[in-house]
């Protein structure tokens, strides 16, 4: 199993390019960027000039605030640029920001996110002056690319959660992005089964299917101010609105009561009492939460299952900024890869 990082929070790009260059020195694998406070392709452009092995990419980009075939270009672009290192994954985003940021109306997602990627992988693709043409009922692209793409492909990944997105995911995409707050049972019971039949039912190969999954990683040498930091964060899922990612994945789980008390609680700002609510089983199961041997144990409870384990820290009360707040990270990183 790959170990990647998510980047992109980070008060400045550059200290996120120090973050990224410090994490491929430690090991990462891989370093992902995100479309939240940034837009993910100008930051992983700024990773990839400052790495030369890791894999860089998108966790996710928004195809709301994206049209396919721009996005499509800008993976061909990242690519090129990484010399093959550049991976796209793209989602919905959170559908209630999209309205209340962009006032975007996010109905239909499926149909929506089938077009959109129909189009992304045969842009990625695309070889000099071949055609390009598809009619969807939300996208259509007609286009023809100038030159040949600097890799046969780019991988591009779903991010999926409720069981239709994770099924077309299947369908139309190369891999699953599930994350950043799943289980291992959620992945290996729940969507590796519903991706592989949707692959199946398209006539592709099922075992083809990468299944990236994403993981808040809480670390601290006291596990109890681990876990207080993990419940902050779960809770802070459900502000100012519910994420309905993260809502449908802890309904899946039998955590339906927990999601209806926090979308109650945390729009009214109640978050110390919110966190008094989170069942303990979620924060050993969804989250890496602990001191660095604790931490240690559970990421290699996700070995087998998924492919590749993408870390996004969960800050600490009191830590120190900027890179000394990713030492325990790289800490952890350097003994999982070793």
């Amino acid at each position: 199993m790959k170990v990647g990082m998510m980047l992109g929070f980070e008060d400045s790009i550059k200290t996120i390019t120090t973050i990224a260059s410090e994490a491929e020195r430690a090991g990462m694998h891989s370093l992902y960027t995100v479309d939240a406070g940034r837009s993910a392709t100008v930051t992983a452009a700024a990773v990839i000039n400052v790495t030369s092995k890791a894999k860089v990419g998108t966790y996710i980009v928004n195809a709301y605030a994206r049209e396919p075939w721009m996005t499509g270009i800008e993976a061909r672009d990242l690519n090129e640029l990484s010399e093959g290192r550049f991976v796209l994954g793209v989602g919905t985003g959170n559908l209630h920001f999209n309205d209340l940021y962009m006032g975007i109306d996010s109905s239909k997602p499926l149909t929506k996110m089938r077009d959109f990627m129909t189009i992304v992988c045969s842009v990625v693709s695309g070889k000099a002056k071949e055609p390009v043409r598809y009619q969807g009922k939300t996208h259509r692209i007609r286009w023809r690319a100038t030159w040949e793409p600097a890799t046969a492909s780019v991988p591009v990944y779903l991010s999926a959660s409720g069981p239709k997105m994770v099924r077309l995911a299947g369908e139309v995409s190369d891999g699953v992005g599930v994350g950043i707050m799943s289980s291992v049972a959620f992945v290996r019971d729940i969507v590796q089964p519903n991706a592989r039949r949707g692959a199946e039912a398209a006539g592709r190969d099922p075992d083809a299917l990468a299944f990236p999954v994403a993981a808040t990683v809480s670390i601290n040498n006291d596990s109890e101010l681990a876990r207080d930091a993990s419940r902050a964060s779960i809770c802070k899922l459900f502000h100012p609105i519910p994420h309905p990612y993260y809502d449908s994945q802890l309904r899946q789980l039998g955590y339906g009561e927990f999601a209806d008390q926090a979308a109650l609680l945390m729009p009214q700002g109640r978050l110390r009492e919110a966190m008094g609510l989170v069942p303990e089983e979620v924060i050993d199961t969804m989250t890496i939460t602990g001191n660095l041997d604790e931490c240690t144990a559970r990421i290699r409870e996700y070995e087998g299952v998924a492919d590749e384990l993408i870390l996004a820290r969960t800050a600490q009360r009191g830590e120190a900024q900027g890179m000394a707040a990713y030492e325990d990270l790289l800490q952890l990183v350097d003994r999982v890869s070793g």
